[in-house]
């Protein structure tokens, strides 16, 4: 069942529109620059307030698109070059999702979140480094190995396979985040996040939003998509993925529509 705007309104979403973010994983740490320092995730999030829906859709860091008027590379160079900003024009340009708000994730951060949480349980499909203690089947993670797991891509589908654990993860998380106490947690953990998440979003606006989304609970779905491209060399070596441009406009129809 809908929430009524009016009700939506006074947590603070007085558009119970549906909410586009873009969410950036980066090897840095609070206060450091952003110049140099590469995207190593890239994901587009659409909420659906009103039903507690959550749309997710991947980007390969190594998609070949026009990061600034004239120059192609690699999605995940435009943070280096020109921060959120640029990495957020170039995926409008490219999908025309207009994106409302942003979060850039410090991989510290993302380690103490889900230590806060108490870590999460997630089904381990693959081989994985045996120093990382992470055997196959069901396995319960500290942050530091839910870490690990998400960024691996030494295995056979490289960037694709580590976008699959990716995805993979989010779930296990959402369900995990699905079994607090959200009056006593939730507060915690976007406290937690003011220190390790530079986003655009306010303290208060973030609250609403994930008391919102958590209200439906298990009623609500979470969809999982990326954006498509075919294996490239260019002719100075580097390996990219070239976009699929058909398929893709379908996958961002698909991402921009209500589940069901």
């Amino acid at each position: 069942m809908d929430e009524d705007p009016r009700e939506l309104a006074q947590k603070g979403l007085a558009n119970p529109e549906p909410v586009d973010l873009l969410v950036l994983g980066v090897d840095r740490r609070p206060g450091d620059a952003a110049e140099g320092v590469r995207a190593d995730t890239i994901m587009l999030v659409r909420i659906f307030p009103a039903s507690g829906d959550v749309n997710l859709l991947s980007v390969p860091r190594d998609l070949f698109l026009e990061i600034r008027p004239g120059r192609r590379d690699r999605i995940n160079a435009a943070y280096a070059y020109g921060g959120v900003r640029m990495t957020m024009a170039a995926l409008e340009e490219y999908t025309g999702v207009g994106v409302d708000h942003y979060a850039v994730v410090d991989f510290q951060g993302f380690e103490r979140m889900v230590d806060a949480m108490g870590g999460v349980t997630v089904r381990v499909e693959e081989e994985l480094p045996p120093g990382w203690r992470i055997g196959r089947g069901r396995q319960h993670l500290d942050g530091r190995q839910a870490l690990l797991y998400a960024r691996y891509r030494s295995t056979p589908g490289g960037d694709l396979d580590r976008i699959r654990r990716q995805q993979r993860l989010l779930a296990a998380l959402r369900s995990r985040i699905l079994q607090w106490d959200t009056v006593v947690q939730l507060p915690e953990m976007v406290s937690l996040a003011r220190r390790h998440v530079r986003t655009d979003v306010s303290a208060g606006e973030a609250l609403a939003l994930s008391r919102v989304v958590l209200r439906h609970g298990r009623g609500a779905t979470m969809t999982s998509r990326r954006l498509l491209g075919e294996p490239k060399t260019l002719p100075d070596g580097r390996q990219v993925l070239l976009p699929e441009d058909g398929e893709n406009r379908r996958l961002v129809q698909a991402f921009l529509a209500p589940p069901g």
